[in-house]
């Protein structure tokens, strides 16, 4: 009877620190690891978020280029960039500046 009662009051082995504190270290890898994925997950995002809105302004610029070119293979649209880019007219045509006075 006395190897019982003594064996009652002793802490079980999950209760000493010779547990606890091993157990503490491998609680805080766990919750460390957990907080580094959170903080790379966070930064992906906003990385993400970066890269999709510079897709979308080169989308915009391919979009407005493209819409350029096809302007340009009419004749009319090359006429347009010609009289804009170098100042020209037609046969016949004059040309009248108005300069504001300041």
């Amino acid at each position: 009877m006395n190897r019982h009662r003594t064996r009652k009051h002793k802490h079980p082995f999950f209760h000493s620190w010779f547990f606890l504190v091993p157990l503490a270290i491998v609680f805080g890898f766990f919750v460390k690891s957990a907080y580094s994925s959170f903080v790379k997950k966070r930064t992906a995002d906003r990385e993400r978020e970066k890269y999709e809105q510079r897709l979308r302004e080169l989308e915009e610029k391919k979009a407005d280029l493209e819409a350029k070119i096809n302007k340009l293979e009419t004749e009319r649209g090359l006429e347009d960039e010609f009289r804009t880019r170098f100042d020209v007219v037609k046969e016949g045509e004059t040309v009248i500046r108005i300069v504001e006075e300041e």
